[in-house]
């Protein structure tokens, strides 16, 4: 190990001591309380209040009032703020307090986001409080899924903040509504013969078309499993997307088929107390057990209505000896943790109801009329006879005879709708953070993601030069300016903020960080070779840049000058090791400067200083400024598999000269310093320099020349 290396080591021990502190989160102050809102910022979350009183109740909220046109004073709806409703929703690096207005009714009336501190707020700016954003959120209404790029439009490259930010308002609305609703502020449905499609998931569960039960292991959590009968492949494709819906009636033929479709959607903390076994359906006594095979998972929602607010869905393949048209039950046995019941009713059932009790009453009212125009000849008059019908014997046992399956009259009471104090609101923050993560993946930017990480794999191995610059190229549009994907050192601070949860919130993320491990600590530093699109930037200035334009630092300087960046990884560590949610990353990465284009000027000439001095010396900023760069670098010291070396690499100066950070010297290789770049390895594969003789023919043309001091130096003839 050469000097330098054995003092850099010193350093890297320093700075991996910092890094086991990484586990240790730090806890966050307690957020601003509802009480200590000032009366402006009420006013913007409820217009139209006249007035405010002070916060109190169970969850807190402040009540407003509006004066109505007779003068007395009505209650317009609640105010709340989100932190005080736990568990917060995590954003990219912390919680995100938002105040919120709503009416009893359960509708926003406006939505102002109070106190976030993400570390790209430096790069984008502020930019959940961007005009328009916030705004969208009033009118909303508890029961909608609030899902990104749907019912809310997002923010590009903050995906995981928005996402948190939608998921902490609407999951906070919905404990308030439950705790303090009344009507909901919604257009009621006619009581027979709704029509789903068009219908809110919200909506459907109110008016018994989903029908949702709860089964709770006591001291590990409970899993709420809605049912829905799909009436038609109309209703189908309404449910579960299209192409959801044409796969899983592809997976019913290749099972047999079935008569009938019942979906079943799954949510809550703990999944596994759904199986597949120990259903059964009942009707009119009958019993019809339902096999494994006839209980088809679909796995994560993709489309449709459902999805957001489930979990795993799949469906129920029932046969022909159960009749739609009456009123089943499905039974689904636990074993140790009982024996669960619900009733189902389909639409078709309830309109041939609707139409028999009709009947029934038209039946009635026709008796009504026969019986006294018989009695009125005599000497009745007209008005008395009018009770009789209620207390004749024979309408009652027409119901009992003609429909023997109707039930006295509760349709009405099933069908209405409930005030949202009654509402069984699923808690979605109880399902696990890797099925929400999975439930709400963009499969699209997991396909780029595995695009540029397979290119980069596949230039890294194949040793090629033009498929290297490929690699290049996808890397610095695709995760620089396209998706924004790239890994940062932020991604250590938001670790260290909001805990290794992170990296599980985004798919993609998940992707970089674990190959990013993975290479870095078998090869070393693969990512700032092939997937930094920054680093990817400073080698295309360096092929653009004329070679005479070029220098390199003394030795001397530039062995010391690599340890600025880790001085600099550790004073973007400090504030979040020691709790402060200061962020000072972006005064010395100017990854988020130049790729989300930030509106800073200062930070824009921090990085325009940094691509000058690259294309003067190349990769400057790898050499002696990036942070990131000096975290890989610490675990390269540990990577498994090295660039090979050769006896002629004593000799020959080819590779040092042509290494882009200055990890070479003769013989020996810096592993902190290399980025794995290929230069030096094709310089071996295509043999140029002295590699392309043998030692044998070199040797005699070596001339030792001894010195006053009695060493020797080797020099070439």
């Amino acid at each position: 190990m050469l000097p330098a290396q054995s003092g850099r080591a010193q350093s890297a021990l320093i700075v991996t001591a910092v890094f086991a502190l990484l586990l240790a989160g730090v806890g966050r102050l307690e957020g601003q309380r509802v009480d200590r809102i000032p009366a402006a910022l009420l006013q913007e979350v409820m217009p139209g209040a006249d007035r405010f009183t002070e916060a109190s109740g169970d969850p807190p909220v402040i009540s407003g009032f509006r004066t109505a046109e007779d003068g007395t004073e009505v209650l317009h709806g609640y105010v709340f703020i989100t932190s005080d409703l736990p568990p917060e929703q995590y954003g990219y690096s912390g919680p995100i307090e938002a105040l919120v207005g709503m009416t009893p009714g359960g509708t926003l009336t406006g939505m102002r986001v109070t106190d976030y501190r993400e570390s790209y707020m430096r790069s984008m700016g502020d930019f959940l409080r961007v005009p328009g954003f916030q705004e969208q959120f009033a009118g909303k209404y508890v029961g909608d899924s609030f899902r990104l790029w749907d019912d809310i439009e997002g923010i590009s490259r903050v995906s995981i903040s928005v996402r948190a930010l939608s998921r902490g308002v609407r999951d906070s609305a919905r404990r308030v509504a439950s705790a303090y609703g009344s009507t909901p502020d919604i257009e009621p449905a006619p009581a027979v013969a709704v029509d789903p499609v068009g219908r809110t998931w919200f909506e459907l569960r109110q008016l018994d078309i989903v029908r949702r039960f709860e089964v709770t292991e006591p001291g590990e959590g409970s899993a709420g499993i809605s049912m829905a009968y799909i009436g038609g492949d109309r209703i189908g494709e309404y449910f579960l997307g299209r192409q959801l819906y044409e796969r899983a009636l592809g997976s019913v033929e290749r099972r047999g088929g079935a008569e009938h479709l019942i979906l079943y959607a799954v949510d809550g903390s703990r999944l596994r107390l759904f199986r597949q076994q120990g259903w059964s359906v009942t009707q009119d006594g009958d019993t019809t057990a339902l096999e494994q095979s006839r209980v088809l998972p679909l796995g994560l929602p993709s489309g449709g209505v459902v999805s957001g607010e489930a979990t795993l869905v799949g469906l129920m393949l029932l046969d022909g000896s159960i009749d739609m048209s009456r009123p089943f039950t499905f039974v689904y046995d636990l074993g140790d943790l009982g024996t669960h019941v619900l009733e189902y009713v389909t639409r078709e059932a309830r309109q041939l109801m609707a139409e028999a009790a009709a009947a029934l009453e038209a039946d009635a009212a026709a008796e009504s009329v026969l019986e006294p125009e018989s009695e009125v000849e005599v000497e009745v008059p007209p008005v008395e006879p009018e009770p009789e019908p209620e207390v004749e014997v024979e309408p009652e046992s027409e119901v009992e005879v003609e429909v023997p399956s109707v039930e006295p009259e509760r349709e009405p009471e099933i069908l209405s709708i409930p005030d949202l104090q009654s509402l069984d609101f699923a808690v979605t923050e109880d399902e696990s953070l890797w099925e929400r993560t999975l439930a709400n993946t963009s499969w699209g930017r997991v396909g780029l993601m595995m695009l540029v990480l397979a290119l980069a794999t596949a230039a890294f191995f194949a040793k090629s030069v033009p498929l290297r610059w490929v690699s290049l190229t996808v890397t610095l549009v695709v995760l620089g300016f396209v998706d924004g994907g790239f890994l940062s050192v932020s991604h250590i601070t938001s670790g260290i903020w909001a805990g290794p949860g992170v990296y599980l919130r985004d798919v993609p993320l998940l992707l970089m960080v674990a190959f990013t491990l993975v290479t870095t600590l078998v090869w070393g530093r693969v990512f700032c070779g092939f997937l930094c699109p920054f680093g990817a930037l400073q080698d295309l200035i360096d092929r653009v840049v004329p070679s005479r334009f070029q220098r390199s630092l003394d030795t001397v300087v530039h062995d010391r000058a690599i340890y600025l960046k880790y001085a600099v990884l550790a004073v973007v560590l400090l504030p979040p090791l020691i709790g402060s949610n200061a962020s000072l990353y972006q005064y010395f990465e100017p990854f988020g400067t130049v790729f989300f284009l930030s509106p800073s000027l200062l930070l824009w000439a921090i990085a325009g200083a940094f691509l000058a001095a690259s294309a003067i010396i190349p990769r400057f900023y790898c050499r002696y400024a990036c942070p990131l760069g000096a975290a890989l670098g610490v675990l390269s010291f540990i990577s498994l598999r090295r660039i090979p070396r050769v006896e002629q690499c004593g000799h020959c100066k080819v590779c040092e000269q042509r290494c882009p950070t200055g990890a070479i010297q003769g013989p020996d290789v810096d592993f902190s310093e290399c980025v794995r770049c290929n230069v030096c390895e094709v310089q071996l594969i295509e043999q140029n320099g002295v590699c392309r003789h043998e030692m044998e023919t070199i040797r005699p043309r070596l001339v030792q020349i001894g010195n006053a001091t009695g060493t020797s130096a080797v020099i070439d003839v």
